[in-house]
């Protein structure tokens, strides 16, 4: 994992460099220097990566090159769709209401 990886993966999480630096128990500026500068300890930056591969976060390093992926547990997917749901539901009764 790079620093851009850490600062695409926290994105995903929609974590601040706050909430991601007071999990792994080091200072915000351990984070910024990492997503900026890519330096950090093999120890922390170990830390780091285990807290987004245990949130779902999957780190693709293949030929084609490196990314990142995210998996949903079921209940924030449920959920995820069922906002989409409600949405699709309530911008319909607004074309039938316009139409109508």
């Amino acid at each position: 994992m790079n620093g851009e990886q850490c600062r695409s993966a926290r994105a995903m999480m929609g974590w601040s460099i706050k909430q991601l630096s007071r999990q792994v128990r080091v200072n915000e500026s351990t984070i910024s220097d990492f997503e900026n500068k890519d330096r950090v300890r093999l120890e922390t930056k170990n830390r780091i990566r285990s807290l987004f591969v245990t949130n779902g976060i999957e780190f693709i390093e293949d030929d084609s090159g490196i990314g990142l992926k995210r998996r949903l547990k079921l209940d924030e997917y449920l959920s995820r769709n069922e906002e989409r749901a409600s949405r699709h539901r309530f911008t319909e009764s607004l074309s039938i209401d316009a139409t109508g």
